[in-house]
């Protein structure tokens, strides 16, 4: 499972360089947070990132300016390296993912533990 407490995540030159515009397995973001939570699966959207820790997925909440810095970095493809901290507040609720004839289907769980299924 994720740290409780702060997390400081660096995007760094290389994950700049390295990160594939609107690819959401592949952005600057992305790859800073597999390598900064030591995870191999990360999808980052506009508002928030995914997360896969010990088999649990986790959604992370992205602060403002990291929303706009991807939005900026979407259209122009530049942006300078920058950090961001996380604290164990910022992971939204559960929710179960279930397939139905090729559909998925959220269901978001009550308050509880901040894991998804």
């Amino acid at each position: 499972m994720c740290k409780r407490g702060n997390m400081k995540i660096k995007v760094t030159w290389r994950d700049i360089f390295a990160g594939a515009p609107t690819k959401t397995n592949e952005c600057m973001v992305a790859l800073a947070l597999k390598r900064e939570l030591g995870t191999t699966y990360a999808s980052v959207g506009i508002r928030e990132a995914r997360i896969r820790q010990n088999g649990q997925y986790l959604r992370l909440r992205l602060p403002e300016i990291v929303q706009r810095k991807i939005r900026f970095w979407d259209l122009h493809h530049f942006v300078l390296p920058f950090s961001f901290e996380y604290s164990s507040l910022d992971i939204l609720p559960n929710f179960e993912r279930r397939e139905t004839r090729k559909k998925v289907v959220e269901t978001h769980a009550e308050l509880g533990e901040p894991m998804l299924v």
